[in-house]
């Protein structure tokens, strides 16, 4: 049985007081009273809200430390990225120059093929007297029909081929009367007489096309000019060039000896003769 005569023990009520003195002259103060409970809800509140600053003050030094680390990685980056911008503009500048420097050796390029084509296709345009040292020079028309080389020197003014008759008055001395010839059916030629030791070249540049025979002249040598124009050397010599060859302007062709002093020479052009003084350069 419990005693019933022990003193029993009486809890004491803990009450605080909070003191608030004010700065006035009249030294008034306040305060207000708060109790066990309250003082244990308030002092909680005050370690929550110092462990909560606590807790926000460390948070943020992390998050500032971190932000550091990561403003500092951003700024290698952009030093590294700027140092790569400044190789690319170098190599960008380089490569600028080296597409001027190309650009430049293209035109270059093309100015000097356009050239040397201009060049090839004036080379290739048969203007060249076809006969190196002196000649002399008859323009006459060519019968295909006949067999005979035509008649030297008897053009009239309008261009038509004339032949010769004899007369045997006077004394036996022969006079020539000329006779006029149509021509319609004549070819036009030059024919040209050097001496031994000249050589037939070339008019122009080309492709030989035939080498062979000639009834009248005893050999030929045709040559196309792949512009329209083909060239037809005529003569008794061998001919030093053979069909497929590519030949230059002047390049020779025959060689003029004792027996092989004359040469025929004809131009056609499309297809047709033309007069090859028309068109040679004849100097002197």
């Amino acid at each position: 049985m419990a005693d019933l005569n022990k003193p029993k023990k009486h809890r004491h009520k803990r009450h605080y007081t909070f003191m608030i003195i004010s700065g006035d002259s009249d030294g008034s103060s306040g305060g207000f009273h708060l109790g066990h409970v309250a003082t244990q809800v308030l002092a909680f509140t005050i370690f929550g809200i110092f462990l909560a600053l606590v807790c926000f003050l460390v948070h943020s030094g992390i998050t500032v430390s971190s932000l550091k680390k990561y403003s500092i990685q951003q700024d290698l980056k952009i030093a590294e990225l700027d140092d790569e911008n400044k190789a690319l503009t170098q190599a960008n500048s380089e490569l600028q120059n080296e597409v001027t420097q190309l650009s430049q050796a293209l035109n270059q390029k093309v100015e000097a093929e356009a050239q040397t084509a201009a060049e090839a296709e004036q080379q290739s345009i048969p203007t060249q007297l076809p006969i190196t040292g002196t000649a002399a020079m008859i323009a006459s028309f060519d019968d295909p029909a006949s067999s005979e080389i035509a008649i030297e020197g008897l053009i009239d003014g309008d261009g038509n081929a004339v032949t010769a008759e004899a007369d045997g008055d006077n004394g036996g001395e022969e006079n020539a009367e000329a006779t006029a010839v149509d021509t319609s059916a004549f070819d036009p030629i030059l024919i040209l007489t050097t001496e031994e030791g000249s050589t037939i070249t070339a008019a122009g540049s080309g492709t030989v096309t035939t080498v062979a025979g000639d009834v009248k002249y005893g050999n030929s040598v045709t040559i196309d000019h792949g512009n329209g124009y083909i060239s037809i050397y005529r003569n008794a010599g061998e001919s030093l060039v053979h069909e497929g060859d590519t030949v230059l302007k002047g390049a020779t062709l025959f060689v003029v000896g004792s027996d092989n002093t004359k040469l025929g020479f004809q131009l056609k052009k499309e297809g047709a003769f033309i007069n090859p003084e028309d068109l040679i350069e004849i100097n002197g």
